[in-house]
Formats: C-alpha cells, structure tokens, sequence
C-alpha cells in the first residue's frame, strides 16, 4: 500500500513543544555535530523544530533507543503521532534521508549502519 501523500503548509510549521526526550542524537544536531539538514518527510530540520521521533511509537513498544530514534521536525511528529512511519513516508524519501548520513558517524556507529537499522524497523 502507497502512503497517503503529505499536504505541507505553505506558511512556517507551528512550533510544539518538546516532551523532553533527550538523546545524544538528539544534543549532536543541535551543537551542529551531526551535519543533517532536513526529516523524513523532507522538511528543514533546525535547532528549534528538531524533536526526536520514535520510529516505532513507545505505546505500539517501542524502545527509547537510537535503533528507533529519528530526528524530525515537531511538526511532523505531531502530524504522525502513533501511527506506522510506512503511512507517511515512501522508501524513496527513505533513502533521500538516508544520504545525509553517508560516511559520517552516529552515537558510534556509521550512518550506514544506523539508516539500515531505522530501514528495518520501519519495512522489517
């Protein structure tokens, strides 16, 4: 099944507020360590809209752990909320996305590993 396409706005998101996960990921991106510029669903990542999202929703099980943490804007989050990442997003803004992590380093683990660990836990 295709995900429904998004409608973006065409003015700036609302900013939401931030429930308090914190994660290194999360501290790296916004002290400009982690050189990623926009989400998931292709919109510009920032110091204040940058919130991390589970890829699987902590009341569906998910884990607070960087194999189910992504960054994305809070707008998105909020538009997702516990619903499967695989409704929102196509493999190919995947791998766009995806990009952005080639040779760089994560919370100690390559980029390559860490999109493929977030590619299985969105398509298995």
């Amino acid at each position: 099944m295709r995900p429904t396409p998004i409608i973006f706005p065409s003015a700036e998101p609302i900013q939401y507020p931030n429930f308090g996960y914190s994660h290194r990921l999360k501290t790296d991106f916004k002290k400009g360590r982690l050189p990623i510029k926009f989400d998931m669903a292709g919109l510009k990542l920032t110091r204040k809209n940058a919130t991390l999202d589970h890829v699987v929703p902590k009341s569906k099980g998910g884990e607070s752990k960087l194999c189910n943490y992504v960054l994305n804007t809070a707008w998105f989050n909020n538009l997702r909320g516990n619903k499967p990442m695989a409704d929102f997003i196509t493999k190919e803004m995947f791998y766009k996305w995806a990009k952005q992590f080639e040779n760089i380093m994560v919370c100690g683990v390559t980029g390559e590993e860490y999109t493929a660990m977030i590619f299985k836990k969105i398509w298995g």
